[in-house]
């Protein structure tokens, strides 16, 4: 009798694991896939049951005992993680009291699997401070008519939401000290800062998060190297590399380019199919963006823009940064 009801709970409590897992990819991934995995799992655990409903919750003396970590969930990477751990050492009981009756049972094989589906739901998540922008400035120092601090501030202070360093000649420790003057400024305006390609500096000066382009770190290997909570960006030109980056994890898409870019010519404009598949998800339209052209990506459902040379080539930033997030507000 106790053997069973320690099976009973167990299995229950994988199961419950297993189904708060199975619904954040169902509603929050929206990941068919995951979903059905996580799902088929807890059917074939619920087959190892030997009885079923064999508890007696008035007398089991553990039935009352908490902690205070079981009552706190800042986020859902939480409840995911806590799901899993739950899930896992469930799983690991109802293995090991399984043995008893010397039978065969695919428990072991049960628990590897949800080892691996709660990682790939976990990294899914991505960062615990993802967030959907209206205006990343992409700022060059020497792409700036004014000194970039004026750019810059001007820029934060008209409603600009994020600002990607993107510096390609510089040596490492000019772009550390750079970065950090940047962060002092965006820091007073409550602005996030990103480094575009490089790992190293977004560790060394603990920015908000990275944009990493398709011949950069691979983003599986810098989520590894930089936690959950920095936000991690993609560059992609085509639909394949959006599914890429998002299945990887990436916290956001820089889709592109829209219209013909003065910073980078030799890069296609993007076609409608990736357009529409990313509005889906959190984005940045990039390149060649204007405060002629943006309402024409407003108009299709963009959320977000990243603009370089039309933001850094004036002499009145405010002033762009204005037109670009209120177009219909321009003279026409």
């Amino acid at each position: 009798m106790p053997v069973i009801r320690i099976l009973d709970a167990n299995i229950n409590r994988a199961a419950e694991g297993m189904r708060v897992l199975e619904d954040i990819a169902r509603f929050v991934l929206e990941n068919q896939q995951l979903c059905g995995e996580v799902k088929s799992c807890r059917h074939q655990l619920r087959e190892q049951s030997p009885t079923l409903y064999s508890r007696n919750t008035a007398k089991d003396v553990g039935a009352c005992i908490s902690t205070i970590q079981e009552g706190n969930r800042d986020s859902i990477h939480d409840i995911a993680l806590a799901a899993s751990n739950r899930c896992g050492e469930a799983l690991r009981v109802v293995e090991e009291f399984l043995k008893l009756n010397s039978t065969q049972n695919t428990v072991e094989t049960i628990r590897y699997r949800m080892y691996d589906l709660s990682a790939e739901i976990i990294k899914q998540l991505g960062s615990t401070n993802k967030q959907q922008w209206k205006l990343c400035f992409v700022m060059s120092q020497a792409e700036c008519v004014l000194p970039w601090q004026e750019t810059l501030t001007q820029a934060l202070s008209s409603g600009c939401d994020c600002v990607q360093v993107r510096e390609k000649t510089m040596t490492t420790k000019a772009y550390v000290q750079h970065v950090h003057k940047v962060k002092q400024i965006s820091n007073s305006f409550g602005t996030p800062v990103i480094i575009n390609d490089r790992v190293d500096v977004l560790l060394a000066t603990k920015v908000a998060g990275v944009h990493l382009g398709t011949e950069d770190m691979p983003i599986t290997d810098a989520r590894r190297v930089d936690g959950k909570e920095v936000i991690i960006g993609a560059t992609v030109h085509s639909l394949e590399e959006m599914n890429n980056a998002i299945e990887q994890g990436a916290d956001y898409i820089g889709m592109g380019a829209m219209f013909p870019s003065p910073t980078k010519p030799e890069v296609p404009t993007a076609d409608t199919e990736l357009f529409e598949a990313a509005i889906e998800c959190n984005h940045l339209a990039i390149g060649g963006i204007t405060p002629e052209n943006v309402h024409l990506l407003y108009t299709k459902g963009c959320k977000g823009v990243a603009v370089s040379s039309s933001i850094s080539k004036s002499s009145n930033p405010r002033q762009v940064v204005e037109s670009l997030l209120h177009p219909e507000a321009q003279p026409a």
